[in-house]
């Protein structure tokens, strides 16, 4: 991306780094790392906006005969927190969310009580919305560039007014604390969850000052009930039914775990080799990057440009084939199940070069817990170990027929000896 640069009252092109850019880069080669974490997460958020690994998950089912059309690993890993907070909080008395058999049994006796009582069902679904929205709170807050810095953790035992907090994680001073609200139906003014926040506030419970983190729609209600409160949406109501129908339907087939097994984490690991995309950390990313840590642009202007560039330089499906990657260590390396590369531009490539000397930069993303690797076209691979194996059968099918007719001609060469 092409810029205007303060300092040097010039454009720079998007290959071309600013000198005070590169200054400052030689004094801080952390920020190299960090761009590149920076980079990895803005392509994820546009892979998963874009659907971009679709085509490549059905290039594989085609060819494989497999179904690849699976539940990715964020997913999985926030349901199993999903069931372990309905045992830490509402059921931590009777247990019944510590074992996915207890969970089976309590919800099977939900249902057959709600068919004469329907509250049975609404009040457990409404526990269901609400920690789900909470897990949805702490994930999102937990996957922010800003968690480097901050540290967001529900509260238990239905603190009064507020339900999780954000400190600092190096001094520990509280910075915001936030409300949770969840519905299944849209979100008004008269909400239950809107006449609690402002139960709170009347009560000295919460205050103004306070987050209320709620669906889609969140914002407006609270506006029209006079609250001045700031407000995070996230999720609508039609998102909400699904995850309780897919929670419901995971409890009834005994997979409410708490915990993830190792045939589940296996399972999970394997459809992470299956499916892959790269995305480029090039002069433009890391200028981006830079000039937010210098204060020339603010996170949300420097996450704008580098999904931007991402977005341009993203490799999947058959541009996959023999890219030197370095794969992220932890979480942030996989998204829906998929492992998700970083590959380095070879302008990039000499650029940091001269700033830090040759190669240093991959012992610098090395030293940051990046493995470095080749990719391969996996679509294919299987197309040419199908080929292979097409070939194999017929070999086979060829050996058994051959086989086969020496078989007779032995059976005749022995009844001409008997003749």
């Amino acid at each position: 991306m092409n810029w205007y640069c303060e300092k040097c009252k010039r454009i720079h092109l998007s290959e071309e780094m600013c000198p005070q850019i590169k200054r400052q880069l030689s004094q801080h080669p952390e920020w190299i790392a960090e761009a590149a974490n920076f980079t990895t997460v803005a392509g994820e958020n546009f892979l998963v906006s874009s659907q971009a690994l679709d085509a490549v998950v059905k290039n594989i089912n085609n060819i494989a005969g497999t179904n690849l059309s699976y539940e990715g690993t964020q997913q999985f890993a926030r349901d199993i927190q999903v069931f372990r907070r309905l045992n830490d909080e509402p059921f931590s008395r009777s247990g019944h969310f510590a074992s996915p058999s207890g969970a089976k049994s309590y919800f099977e006796n939900v249902l057959k009580i709600s068919e004469n009582k329907p509250r049975a069902l609404t009040s457990f679904e409404a526990k269901l919305t609400g920690y789900s929205q909470e897990v949805d709170w702490v994930r999102q807050k937990h996957g922010e560039l800003a968690s480097v810095m901050q540290k967001s953790e529900l509260l238990n035992n239905n603190a009064p007014g507020i339900d999780g907090i954000t400190i600092n994680r190096f001094t520990g001073k509280e910075i915001s604390s936030t409300t949770i609200k969840a519905s299944i139906n849209p979100m008004t003014s008269n909400s239950t969850g809107i006449k609690d926040v402002q139960e709170a506030i009347r009560k000295g419970t919460a205050s103004e000052d306070v987050i209320i983190y709620g669906p889609v729609g969140t914002k407006e209600a609270a506006r029209e009930a006079g609250l001045k409160n700031p407000v995070v949406e996230k999720n609508t109501t039609e998102q909400i039914q699904s995850s309780n129908k897919r929670l419901e339907r995971k409890i009834l087939d005994g997979e409410a775990v708490t915990s993830p097994t190792i045939q589940q984490v296996g399972s999970k690991m394997l459809q992470g080799a299956v499916v892959g995309a790269a995305v480029a950390l090039t002069v433009s990313t890391i200028s981006s990057y830079a000039r937010y840590k210098m204060g020339e642009i603010d996170r949300e202007t420097a996450w704008k440009n580098i999904t931007e560039d991402t977005a341009g330089g993203l490799l999947v499906g058959a541009a996959m084939g023999a890219v030197t990657i370095f794969l992220p260590g932890g979480a942030i390396g996989f998204i829906a199940g998929a492992a998700i590369g970083l590959y380095v531009s070879k302008t990039c490539t000499n650029l940091l070069d001269e700033v830090f000397g040759k190669g240093s930069y991959a012992a610098i993303l090395n030293s940051s817990g990046y493995v470095y690797g080749m990719t391969m076209n996996l679509a294919e691979y299987y197309a040419k170990i199908k080929r292979h194996d097409d070939h194999a059968r017929e070999n086979l099918k060829q050996a058994q027929s051959l086989q086969q007719s020496i078989d007779r001609n032995f059976d005749l060469f022995e009844q001409m000896k008997g003749e």
